[in-house]
């Protein structure tokens, strides 16, 4: 499988929860858990976008 931010070969690969792509662990800038079965992730691209930011940053339990 390739990460579709930076082409590298993955085996294990985070989904980010603002463009939903599959990126391996390099392209994710941050994560967090909301709650015992909730992960959010967010990658470098989403995090220059202000709106995204806000709302990974603000996120809680839904």
């Amino acid at each position: 499988m390739m990460c579709a931010r930076c082409g590298r070969d993955i085996h294990k690969y985070n989904t980010c929860n603002y463009c939903k792509r599959q990126v391996c662990t390099y392209c994710v800038k941050s994560s967090r858990r909301v709650s015992k079965t909730i992960r959010l992730a967010i990658c470098k691209d989403d995090w220059s976008k202000l709106q995204s930011r806000k709302a990974f940053k603000s996120a809680t339990k839904e």
